[in-house]
């Protein structure tokens, strides 16, 4: 009798030492440490970019311009000009200096480099024309040169004339180092949510069709933090939640769900 139990104890267990242990998920800090550098470069970006917008709109030579910027030697330039079908025609090439006054540039400049960012942004303005079109919301444009020379056009939603921010919705095309060859295409369009910004609150932004914190979602945060008491990334596995300590610094936790 014993030797029966004694078999039928073991028969039992076996299948539980044999089951794999499945290893806790641990936040992506790595990653998400890539998006929040983006995003900063983005935001430094679009202050720039914002400035030379400001200045020049007023004049009606330069008022329909559209503008990109790019850092050299830790100075900020911005270029204006035209997008014409494939094409970017550069009529304006600014400068700013340590007080953020901007003057003409007079300086010598690669052409060739400034061609290729403008042939980017010109082609990729022609794919995401039907977005623009089919959508009642009004996007920012971003022109950066990665390190291995390829370009990326990103586009995200500005803040909106009604008063709103929106999220959940951003667009990324990537390029050659010449700006002609288009290489890909990606996106992410789910649960666009417009906010309005007023009365300081705790904000959810929901992502949880995303395992990870977008780019997208994390400038929103880094643009908007200053209008919320905390802002929330909410993904399908994980939070990631930026607030003002006491210091009046901010910091990011993640957790885990």
């Amino acid at each position: 009798m014993k030797k029966i139990l004694l078999t039928i104890f073991l028969i039992s267990v076996l299948p539980l030492l044999g089951k794999p242990q499945t290893a806790a998920m641990v936040f992506d800090s790595l990653q998400f440490n890539k998006q929040l550098e983006i995003a900063n470069q983005l935001l430094e970006y679009e202050f720039f970019t914002q400035l030379a917008i400001d200045k020049y709109i007023k004049l009606p030579e330069t008022s329909d311009f559209e503008w990109y910027s790019y850092k050299e030697d830790n100075t900020w330039h911005s270029i204006g000009g035209y997008s014409r079908g494939n094409s970017f025609i550069i009529k304006n090439h600014i400068i700013f200096d340590s007080a953020n006054s901007i003057s003409e540039y007079n300086g010598t400049s690669d052409t060739s480099k400034l061609n290729a960012l403008g042939s980017a942004l010109a082609l990729a303005n022609v794919q995401f024309q039907v977005i623009r079109d089919t959508s009642s919301i009004y996007f920012n444009s971003f022109v950066i040169r990665n390190p291995d020379q390829s370009i990326c056009i990103r586009y995200l939603p500005q803040f909106q004339p009604s008063g709103q921010a929106i999220y959940g919705c951003e667009w990324e095309y990537d390029f050659n180092s010449t700006g002609k060859n288009f290489l890909s295409q990606s996106s992410y369009m789910k649960n666009i949510t417009g906010v309005w910004v007023g009365q300081p609150r705790e904000l959810w932004l929901n992502y949880r069709s995303a395992d990870k914190p977008t780019l997208g979602s994390v400038f929103f945060a880094l643009s908007f933090r200053d209008y919320f008491t905390r802002i929330r990334i909410d993904t399908r596995i994980s939070t990631s939640t930026t607030s003002k300590d006491k210091s009046g610094k901010y910091t990011w936790a993640h957790k885990m769900k």
